[in-house]
């Protein structure tokens, strides 16, 4: 195994696809995400949880979007294949927004729940609100409590904090008060962050661009250290991410096992400036490249290091396809 690679979470982007256009969206109005697939292949996704399952014994698996229940049947395989692999923790991130049919909608959360899915966070807030009935989404509640998924939980989205007070969090705290008769539980949920739309439509609400973010690799939200990663995540067109857009292969191209024992990072020149020296190296290294940091600023470091790494791709031919030799 790789010394700096292990597997405890395995999280699957099933599609980019979504039967909502919520304005914070950081999917939405991103062009690379068009060029994706619909829907990562079902036979693929669960090779990986078989093997990953069977080397690393993560401890939990997620799948999400886009609207993953879009295509109900990948979720459904994933997520019993990971019974089978023994994964303790089966999690679904969805809108709710399954059917318009109340029947159609029992069933649905009746296959989740025999798939083995025991946590199903549903998005609800402002945003979601705006395109999703929420009589839809409590419905939907409703079938799961029903069908005995042992855990649900509402998943916010707030605006700078949960306690800033702005009219987004306003409408969203109503919503979720609307909801509370419901044995559910609100969770932590999440910010919104620049991305997608957000960047466009929630402009005001975003930190200020700075020429040199704070912060360290692996001490941002969602993020890990290179030298340390904990966790993956599938794209639909079968790449594999150990960090927001850090892709390291292809699991459509080479057996998922091989790419994970063989990451090291070190070995991608990248990668190698971050652990070394953090966002300062990976910049020292871009301009080796002839490509400089913006004068506009970043919103953040993973703003700063994503968009130098596409940068660098863009300007030199020697870093298309895989970062290292095969």
């Amino acid at each position: 195994m790789s010394r700096y690679l292990t597997v405890n979470r395995l999280e699957f982007i099933i599609t980019c696809l979504c039967n909502s256009n919520c304005r914070h969206c950081q999917t939405g109005g991103d062009e690379r995400r068009k060029k994706l697939p619909n829907h990562i292949d079902k036979d693929l996704a669960v090779e990986v949880v078989r093997k990953v399952g069977e080397r690393y014994k993560p401890k939990s698996i997620m799948t999400f979007g886009g609207e993953p229940m879009l295509y109900p049947d990948v979720v459904y395989a994933i997520h019993s294949a990971a019974v089978r692999e023994e994964i303790p923790a089966r999690q679904v991130i969805t809108n709710g927004f399954w059917s318009g049919k109340r029947n159609e909608t029992l069933q649905i959360a009746e296959n989740l729940s025999k798939a083995g899915i025991n946590d199903v966070g549903i998005s609800v807030d402002c945003f979601h609100e705006e395109f999703i009935p929420l009589e839809r989404v409590r419905e939907a509640a409703q079938a799961l409590l029903k069908a005995g998924v042992q855990h649900i939980e509402w998943n916010p989205c707030w605006v700078i904090s949960e306690d800033d007070n702005n009219a987004y969090n306003s409408r969203t705290k109503a919503i979720l008060k609307k909801l509370q008769d419901l044995p559910v539980e609100i969770g932590e949920g999440n910010v919104v962050r620049p991305g997608g739309r957000a960047t466009a439509n929630l402009k005001e609400f975003l930190p200020k661009k700075t020429l040199m973010p704070e912060g360290k690799c692996g001490e941002m939200p969602y993020m890990e250290k290179l030298d340390s990663v904990k966790g993956i995540c599938l794209e639909p067109d079968g790449r594999i991410a150990v960090c927001n857009e850090f892709y390291i292969g292809n699991a459509s191209e080479i057996d998922v096992i091989e790419l994970l024992e063989r990451y090291d990072p070190y070995k991608i020149p990248e990668a190698k400036a971050l652990v070394e020296d953090g966002i300062k190296g990976l910049l020292r290294w871009a301009m080796t490249k002839s490509v400089k940091p913006d004068p506009g600023g970043y919103y953040s470091i993973c703003d700063m290091c994503t968009s130098i790494r596409k940068h660098v791709a863009k300007s030199c031919s020697e870093l298309k396809g895989p970062p290292y030799p095969h």
